[in-house]
């Protein structure tokens, strides 16, 4: 039994109530989101599709899972590229965000405050 209420009208190619489409499918920013809520890449999708990125290059489950900077230079897959090669090259190309330390935390904190700092 599906628990996604728009799974029986959605035309999203990737679909977390269908796992197998999550690893053979892509997503170009001109198709269809999904519309449940609470799904991780779903949101940056949104956020792709505002940002105005080309819609000739396509994005992976796995890809639109990195957590990333989202800009109008972000591009894709080449679809006429192996698929294979082109995802080995673009997740070394995007390695995602990596946290702060706490010492690098404090030191901005000092930055941005440096009267609370002080005192």
């Amino acid at each position: 039994m599906n628990r996604c209420p728009h799974f029986a009208t959605c035309s999203a190619p990737l679909c977390p109530e269908d796992p197998a489409s999550l690893e053979r499918a892509v997503w170009y920013s001109g198709e269809e989101i999904c519309k449940r809520q609470g799904v991780d890449f779903a949101a940056r999708q949104r956020r792709i599709a505002r940002a105005g990125t080309g819609s000739e290059t396509c994005f992976t489950a796995s890809m639109l899972r990195r957590d990333i900077a989202i800009t109008k230079t972000l591009r894709g897959l080449d679809p006429e590229r192996p698929q294979d090669e082109a995802l080995e090259s673009w997740f070394k190309r995007h390695k995602g965000k990596t946290p702060l330390s706490e010492a690098e935390k404090e030191r901005r904190r000092g930055v941005l405050w440096p009267s609370k700092r002080a005192g």
